[in-house]
């Protein structure tokens, strides 16, 4: 942990920039809505969108139509689809639907980027160094999102009768977007949860927090495959589940095309990595592109709910200048002095 702190402090002392963080929430709305504070046009390639930031937004009523599932499409109604979160060193989205999963823009360089790229750098951009996201999650848990078990396979959250998320707190070292499911119908209960996600200034790893209104068997977490699909999955990937002293590590190592434009982007390897502490971690599952991990939760302090806390990280390995590992064996070892330090 303390080789890769160094990188990331003398990186961002390189850059000459000073340690900050920024949150990203974007309505997609329509020209109608140029008074309000932060309206903006955006472009996302030939697209022109017309936003309006926000810092939380919550979906209760049923869509009278375009919907899924007799929802609104909140999917399609951000830009970026869901709150975003970002350092100097890395970028998370959490998209804004039943999938709730988390997908990675990593820095080339490091800087704050979301507020000049929305997500979607533009040529000249690029040209400038921006990073990208490096991803691609389909049906995944992603990074460190919180998922079911339903005993064969990983499955979203739902049903539920509402949906919200926010920004929680910012300031200039820190910051902490949430998610929240009211209402979740799971293992016959109605069941309340909140996740928060917690990101600091030259950190490329983020604290996730979860609360629920009581006890969930299945509830679990992991990393997806790299790639997350196709004949070549494992032996295009590798895994890696351990159980140290303090807790259990999940670990993947891969290449794929982040997007579905071949031409114009690259393969990108990335790794990826999740740590539960001792006190949460259960059993160990695998499905066919997840590596996941049950959790075992605790009661919180005055019989308010039940909670429990986990990490996760990442590195782009060939996007980022000066990446913390590049192979599976310098990530591994990176993980290990990183989890080692965490509790």
């Amino acid at each position: 942990m303390v080789a890769g702190l160094i990188v990331a402090i003398a990186t961002v002392l390189l850059a000459g920039c000073s340690p900050r963080v920024a949150t990203s929430f974007w309505r997609i709305g329509t020209p109608d809505d140029s008074a309000r504070t932060g309206y903006a046009i955006l472009r996302e390639g030939k697209k022109v969108r017309h936003c309006y930031p926000v810092t939380e937004w919550t979906d209760s009523l049923p869509s009278l139509q375009g919907g899924v599932g007799g929802r609104r499409d909140t999917y399609h109604s951000f830009h970026h689809h869901g709150v975003a979160v970002e350092s100097e060193l890395m970028a998370y989205r959490i998209y804004f639907d039943k999938k709730q999963t988390i997908d990675i823009y990593c820095k080339r360089k490091p800087q704050l980027e979301l507020a000049t790229s929305y997500w979607y750098p533009n040529d000249s951009l690029l040209a400038h160094g921006y990073g990208d996201d490096i991803l691609r999650v389909s049906g995944t848990v992603g990074l460190g999102s919180v998922k079911y078990w339903n005993g064969r396979k990983h499955v979203h959250i739902e049903p539920i009768a509402e949906r919200s998320q926010r920004i929680a707190s910012q300031s200039r070292n820190s910051a902490t977007i949430e998610v929240a499911d009211r209402g979740w119908q799971v293992e016959g209960k109605n069941v309340d949860m909140t996740v928060q996600y917690t990101l600091k200034a030259g950190h490329r790893d983020m604290r996730c927090d979860v609360t629920l209104s009581e006890p969930v068997e299945g509830l679990c977490t992991g990393v997806q495959s790299v790639p997350s699909k196709g004949q070549q999955l494992m032996a295009n990937s590798q895994w890696l589940c351990e159980h140290l002293a303090n807790g259990t590590l999940l670990a993947s190592w891969g290449t794929d095309w982040p997007v579905n434009d071949t031409v114009k982007y690259a393969k990108e390897t990335v790794g990826l990595a999740v740590f539960i502490p001792s006190a949460y971690a259960g059993e160990l599952v695998q499905d066919n592109s997840n590596n996941l991990c049950l959790f075992n939760a605790l009661p919180l302090r005055e019989g308010t709910g039940v909670g429990l806390h986990f990490y996760l990280t990442c590195v782009g390995a060939t996007k980022e200048a000066h990446p913390v590992a590049t192979s599976f064996n310098e990530w591994l070892a990176y993980l290990r002095r990183w989890a080692a330090r965490l509790k």
